[in-house]
């Protein structure tokens, strides 16, 4: 137990990244509702946004309050409010990091607070995270498929600049078509 609880507090941004973007992209594909992807890139990596810092100020393990369905459904219910529907795509988001993080493996976690209102107390290992990122096959592969859906992304998109990066991040537009990338609503 105690190997997975520290394996718990890692992180990685490429494959929670990339994967949670590929997608929502392969499934707009299917549909003709607008997209805007940062929403959907935000949620991807919110639930590490929230808990890393939070458990390495309180010594817990990595994976939190935001690691839980609880969250989850939170961010789902308060998208039934008009003015805030994008936080349907925050909640794929979500819903993406939980699934590659296969947070089943942690029910204590996930159906938080089930299993009582306390997490698993643990220390932040910065040697096991490299360990990880260079041994575990599965982890590697994500980071590959992340960082490959993420340039697939751009480069179908027109992002092929540092200026176009930042007119993406901060207007959401997108320079093949110089518009809005397709948004919900």
């Amino acid at each position: 137990m105690k190997g997975s609880v520290r394996i718990a507090a890692q992180m990685f941004l490429l494959g929670h990244l990339g994967i949670g973007l590929g997608l929502a992209w392969l499934l707009s594909t299917r549909s003709s509702v607008r997209i805007d992807y940062r929403l959907i890139l935000l949620g991807s990596i919110l639930p590490d946004l929230i808990d890393k810092p939070l458990a390495f100020v309180l010594s817990l393990e990595g994976r939190l309050w935001a690691h839980t369905f609880l969250f989850l459904f939170v961010i789902l219910a308060l998208s039934f409010v008009h003015s805030w529907r994008g936080l349907r795509l925050v909640g794929f988001g979500v819903s993406t990091h939980l699934l590659l993080d296969r947070i089943w493996n942690q029910p204590a976690v996930v159906l938080y607070p089930a299993y009582g209102w306390t997490f698993a107390p643990a220390s932040f290992d910065v040697d096991l995270w490299f360990q990880a990122l260079l041994h575990d096959p599965l982890i590697q592969a994500g980071e590959i498929i992340g960082l490959a859906v993420l340039v697939g992304f751009a480069w179908a998109s027109g992002i092929r600049s540092w200026q176009a990066l930042a007119d993406f991040v901060r207007h959401g537009t997108l320079p093949r078509s110089g518009r809005l990338p397709r948004r919900q609503g």
